[in-house]
C-alpha cells in the first residue's frame, strides 16, 4: 500500500453521527484538525486515550461514538467503581466442566469473548482507587494475567487493541481518586475536552438533534478491518531527522540540570523544583526561568509523540485536497507534544496554579513556544553539524555551539563522522546509492536513508550555510568563562554561576607556601605551574614536566587581569571592549580563558 492509498483509506473513515465539535485543536501542514480528527489519529495508530473534563460535556458520548462508528459497537464497556475486578470481565467459570469433576476451578476458568474486542471503554476511571487502578494497567498494555492458568491473554484482533477512558475532574466531584502516575503514562493521548468546546453552530446542531439530554446511541458501522490495515501501514512511516532530534530533545534535552550532581533532572526528580530556587543558570538555560518546572518525558511518551505526529500528518493529508507525503518534522512532533503532555505529569502543578490559572494547556503552550523558538534558532547550527559529520569533518565547535542541553547529539554526530571517514568515495554517494540501508546498526540506517530530510533539506544535499561558520565562532566567543589561581587553589567561573567554584585545593606538604604562576588547557587537561614544575589538576602527585620556563610554556593569550577593588576581580576580554567583574576576596596569581564546555566538566 502506497502512502496515497493509505490516505484514501483514512478518507473513507466516517465522521461522528451524534457528537458535534468543529473547534480547532491543532493545525498540521496548514490543515486545522478538530477533536474527532485527533481522536482518529490516535485510533489508527493504536494509542490509548483518556478524555477528562467537567460532567455532561460529551466524554462518554465521544467514547461511545468511536465504539459504534468505527468498531461496530464491538468494544467492551466498563463502568468503573471502587470494587472493580477487571479479571471478572474477561474470564468466567465453565460450570459444565466444573460440575463434571474433570478439573478444579483453575481448569474451568475460561476467557470470554470480551477479550477479543478491539476496544475497551473505561468510563469514569478515577472512581477507582489508585491501588485498584493498577488492575487497569494491563488493559492499557493490551493483556491480562491469569496466574491460575500461568498465562497471559492478549486482547484485541490481529494485535490491535486500544482503550478509551473517561474521567470527571474538578473540585466539585466526590467519590473520585487521584490518577496513578503509571496509569497516566500509559494513556498516550490525554485531552481535557473543556479546552476545546463546541462552536455556536455545533451547539445549535446538538440542540436540534432531539430533546433527550442523555447518551445517544449512533448507528453502528464496523471499520475495524480497515483501521487495522491502516495501523499496520502506519508502523512503516518514520520521522524526519529534525523530528527525531526534537523528540530526543524532549527526552534528553529537558533532562539537563546544571545543579544536579549527574547533570540530569531525572536523578534528582524528588528535589525539583525546590533545588531550582535562585538557580542563576536560568539566565543561560534555553527554558530560562521555567526550567525548574518541567521534567523530561518518559520513554513511553517519547514513543507516543512520534506515533501521534505521524498519524496527525496522515489525517491532515486525508483532510487536504493536496496530500503532501513529506516525513513528519519538528513542527508536527511539537504539536503532538503540545496536545498530549499537559496532563502527563511533566509540569509542576503548583507552578501551573500560580502562573497559569491552574490550566496545564496554558503552561505547556508557554513551554512549547520557548522550545520551538530555540529549536528554530539552532537549526542552522544543527544542519552545519550534520553536514560536517556526513563529510567526515566534525569538530568540537559543532557541538559546543549548541550548548550543554544538546551534548547528547554528539553521540549521533560522532557515529556518522566515523562512518564518513571510512566511506569510499564519500558517504553522500553511499547514501544516494542506498548502501547505508544495509549497515549493521539499524538505527543509523534510518538516519542515513536516501529520503531522509533535515529541516526541509535532503541530507544528501545539505549545505553548511554561508554565514553559519562565522555565527558559530561569534556564538562560541560569547560563551565567557575563566579559570584562575588564588592563594589556596584553582577556581573556575563562567557566566551562569553565581560565584567561583573551587576545583583544586592546594595541599600542604610540597605545595606549602608556593604560588601557582600559570594555567593552561592542554589536550583536554587543565595544567598549572608552580616553580619549575607543571602539574595536572586531576593527578597532582607527580609533575607532568620540569622546565626552566614554565610560565612561557603555559602562556595563554585571551583574558588579562586588570586588578582588584575591595572584593571584586576585574577581567578584561582580549580584543573586546568589555570588562567582567567577579566577586572575590583573595589575591589572584594566574588567569586562563577557557571554553565554557571545558569548565563545566569540573
Amino acid at each position: 500500500m502506497t502512502y496515497l492509498e493509505l490516505i484514501e483509506k483514512i478518507r473513507k473513515l466516517p465522521q461522528p453521527k451524534v457528537y458535534k465539535n468543529s473547534t480547532e485543536v491543532c493545525r498540521i501542514k496548514g490543515i486545522p484538525l478538530n477533536l474527532w480528527d485527533v481522536i482518529t489519529a490516535a485510533v489508527i495508530s493504536r494509542l490509548n486515550i483518556l478524555l477528562i473534563g467537567e460532567k455532561g460535556e460529551g466524554k462518554t458520548q465521544l467514547a461511545t461514538e468511536v465504539n459504534d462508528t468505527y468498531f461496530g459497537g464491538k468494544g467492551t464497556f466498563i463502568r468503573a467503581h471502587p470494587d472493580l475486578k477487571t479479571k471478572d470481565i474477561y474470564t468466567a467459570l465453565n460450570l459444565g466442566k466444573l460440575s463434571s469433576g474433570k478439573g478444579d476451578t483453575h481448569d474451568a476458568l475460561e476467557v470470554v469473548e470480551a477479550a477479543r474486542n478491539p476496544l475497551t471503554i473505561l468510563d469514569e476511571i478515577n472512581r477507582v482507587p489508585q491501588i485498584t487502578q493498577n488492575q487497569a494497567l494491563s488493559i492499557l498494555d493490551g493483556y491480562i494475567n491469569l496466574p491460575e492458568k500461568n498465562e497471559q491473554i492478549f486482547f484485541g484482533m490481529d494485535g490491535f487493541h486500544i482503550s478509551i477512558a473517561t474521567a470527571n475532574i474538578g473540585r466539585s466531584y466526590s467519590g473520585t481518586f487521584p490518577f496513578d502516575p503509571a496509569y497516566l503514562d500509559r494513556s498516550h493521548l490525554i485531552i481535557n475536552i473543556d479546552n476545546f468546546p463546541p462552536t455556536t453552530t455545533d451547539l445549535i446542531k446538538i440542540q436540534q438533534q432531539n430533546i433527550n439530554p442523555g447518551l445517544e446511541i449512533p448507528d453502528k458501522e464496523d471499520y475495524t478491518a480497515i483501521i487495522i490495515e491502516i495501523w499496520k501501514k502506519m508502523r512503516n512511516i518514520n520521522l524526519s531527522l529534525d523530528g527525531l532530534i526534537t523528540d530526543l530533545y524532549l527526552k534528553k534535552g529537558l533532562d539537563y540540570c546544571v545543579r544536579s550532581p549527574t547533570r540530569r533532572k531525572s536523578t534528582v526528580r524528588d528535589d525539583i523544583p525546590n533545588m531550582c530556587q535562585g538557580c542563576s543558570s536560568q539566565e543561560k538555560s534555553e527554558l530560562g526561568d521555567v526550567c525548574g518546572y518541567i521534567i523530561p518525558t518518559s520513554t513511553r511518551s517519547f514513543k507516543a509523540y512520534k506515533t501521534l505526529a505521524i498519524s496527525l500528518c496522515a489525517v491532515a493529508d486525508a483532510r487536504s485536497q493536496t496530500p503532501s507525503p513529506t516525513l513528519p518534522g519538528y513542527a508536527e512532533l511539537l504539536e503532538a507534544f503540545r496536545i498530549t503532555s499537559p496532563y502527563s505529569g511533566i509540569v509542576d502543578f503548583a507552578w501551573v496554579r500560580r502562573e497559569h490559572h491552574g490550566n496545564p494547556y496554558l503552561a505547556i503552550n508557554h513551554i512549547y513556544h520557548k522550545i520551538k523558538t530555540n529549536l528554530e534558532k539552532k537549526a542552522p547550527y544543527i544542519k552545519k553539524a550534520f553536514y560536517d559529520s556526513i563529510w567526515g569533518k566534525l569538530t568540537r565547535e559543532n557541538v559546543e555551539v549548541l550548548g550543554e542541553e544538546w551534548s547528547w547529539l554528539e553521540e549521533i554526530l560522532n557515529e556518522i563522522n566515523l562512518i564518513a571517514r571510512g566511506s569510499s568515495p564519500n558517504l553522500v554517494e553511499e547514501i544516494k546509492e542506498g548502501k547505508t540501508l544495509y549497515t549493521k546498526d539499524f538505527w543509523i540506517a534510518g538516519i542515513l536513508h536516501p529520503d531522509q530530510t533535515l529541516f526541509g533539506e535532503k541530507i544528501t544535499t545539505l549545505t553548511p550555510g554561508e554565514d553559519t561558520t562565522r555565527k558559530m565562532r561569534k556564538r562560541i566567543g560569547s560563551m565567557y568563562g575563566i579559570a584562575f589561581a588564588s592563594e589556596d587553589g584553582i577556581y573556575i567561573w563562567y557566566e551562569g554561576i553565581a560565584k567561583p567554584k573551587q576545583i583544586f585545593k592546594l595541599p600542604q606538604g610540597k605545595f606549602k607556601k608556593r604560588q601557582i604562576k600559570g594555567l593552561a588547557f592542554v589536550r583536554g587537561k587543565l595544567l598549572f605551574a608552580i616553580g619549575n614544575e607543571i602539574y595536572d589538576v586531576d593527578n597532582p602527585e607527580k609533575p607532568v614536566l620540569t622546565t626552566y620556563s614554565p610560565i612561557e610554556d603555559l602562556t595563554q593569550i585571551g583574558e588579562s587581569l586588570l586588578g582588584t577593588e575591595e572584593e571584586k576581580i576585574w577581567i578584561s576580554r582580549e580584543g573586546k571592549d568589555r570588562e567582567v567583574m567577579i566577586p572575590w576576596r583573595k589575591k589572584i596569581s594566574a588567569v586562563l580563558s577557557a571554553p565554557v564546555y571545558k569548565l563545566k566538566r569540573f
